[in-house]
């Protein structure tokens, strides 16, 4: 009705449709770049169900400096916790934003925004998330953005690291096909989440994207995917480290790589899949990368999808 552009942070990735023109994607640390711009630049923040968490914010006196914000949760303990609102609402969000429509009733702002949308539409222009140049070995980003165009309806769950930053930074989900641990940073939730996706869901397509280490967490869940046949397809994106530690200890502790390295031990993870009756697929070569994930979705039961991607991407 208003025209306004929406944004998400990790936590509310899901709760509107990132295929829709309104949508700037995720907000934050790892989030686009225009999203953050956006909420620096807005004058009008409305907060539904967020906690100004650190990596949204960065330096609170820096984060929407212009903006006055209306913060609806329905705990009272979120609210000026962080960010002190101009308008505090503690109210269930559902309840609040129907009562907002229905007090706004004929109201339009027809216009009012579109400037607006034009200025955040140059900043995508101008900042997209870059897929890097197909050189070399397979770079992650490209795995995600295949999954989008191969699966865009697929309900997605995530481990935690890299992997999980950049399938919330690619993946365009439509409304609750996103579920990830997020900030909880649980090792090994993908798997089993998609198994409860699935059940839920046993005619839906459900995709779990994994990292190298966070899958050894559960390894054993593929034999739950077995006995019940489950068709989840697990496609891991193995750089050969524990991701985000690594690229942690890059950026801020001088490359002192300290227990990240993950091949050695690391197992054949399509022989272990099909140790457990599960299909297994290698890919290590961009040729084989759609082909391969487009066999693997095709595939009546579950599938494990190893993918070897270039180590040192961030």
């Amino acid at each position: 009705r208003f025209r306004l552009p929406v944004t998400t942070p990790l936590m509310g990735k899901g709760a509107f449709d990132e295929n829709h023109p309104l949508s700037v994607g995720m907000l934050g640390m790892h989030g686009t770049a225009y999203a953050n711009f956006a909420v620096t630049e807005c004058d009008l923040l409305i907060a539904t169900g967020a906690r100004f968490d650190d990596r949204v914010t960065g330096r609170l006196d820096s984060f929407a400096p212009r903006a006055q914000v209306i913060h609806i949760d329905i705990d009272a303990a979120e609210v000026g916790k962080n960010r002190v609102p101009e308008v505090p609402v503690v109210a269930d969000v559902k309840s609040a934003l129907e009562a907002l429509l229905a007090a706004s009733a004929g109201e339009s702002s027809e216009g009012r925004t579109e400037a607006w949308l034009e200025r955040i539409d140059t900043w995508k222009h101008h900042y997209p998330l870059v897929v890097p140049a197909p050189e070399g070995e397979i770079a992650p980003q490209e795995v995600v953005v295949a999954l989008r165009e191969l699966a865009p309806d697929a309900y997605y769950t995530t481990d935690v690291g890299q992997h999980q930053m950049w399938a919330a930074q690619f993946l365009h989900n439509g409304p609750r096909r996103w579920i990830s641990s997020a900030g909880l940073g649980t090792m090994g939730f993908g798997m089993p989440a998609a198994m409860g996706v699935q059940v839920a869901f046993p005619h839906e397509c459900v995709i779990c994207v994994a990292g190298d280490a966070s899958i050894l967490m559960n390894i054993q869940e593929l034999g739950t995917l077995s006995q019940y046949d489950l068709p989840v397809k697990v496609v891991v994106i193995n750089n050969g480290w524990q991701g985000m530690v690594r690229q942690w200890q890059e950026s801020f502790y001088e490359e002192r790589y300290s227990n990240s390295e993950m091949m050695g031990g690391m197992p054949n993870f399509q022989a272990l899949a099909e140790a457990f009756g599960v299909k297994g697929i290698t890919i290590s070569d961009r040729t084989d990368l759609r082909p391969l994930l487009r066999e693997a979705l095709a595939h009546p039961g579950p599938c494990f999808v190893d993918v070897k991607v270039r180590r040192n991407e961030n």
